[in-house]
């Protein structure tokens, strides 16, 4: 798979959740007036994904409060 652009400028975040629900956390940060855009990274062991989180730098504040509120209700949990 094509890793996540990243450069300068720009955040990177790694989730991990449940396939299904990828396509509500790209819905919810595209109605976020584009907060960051997702890109597949694999496939877990548990069934779940590994997607990267990428944003402006200077979002990345707001990008990790949304990650923390979405935890719960989405599942996800942050991957070093």
């Amino acid at each position: 798979m094509k890793p996540a652009p990243i450069g300068e400028g720009l955040a990177l975040r790694r989730v991990r959740l449940a396939r299904e629900d990828v396509y509500v956390l790209g819905g919810i940060l595209a109605g976020e007036d584009h907060l960051a855009s997702i890109h597949g990274e694999g496939a877990c062991a548990d069934g779940r994904v590994v997607v990267a989180i990428v944003t402006a730098s200077a979002r990345a504040a707001e990008l990790d409060a949304w990650l923390d509120e979405l935890a719960g209700p989405l599942g996800l949990e942050r991957d070093p």
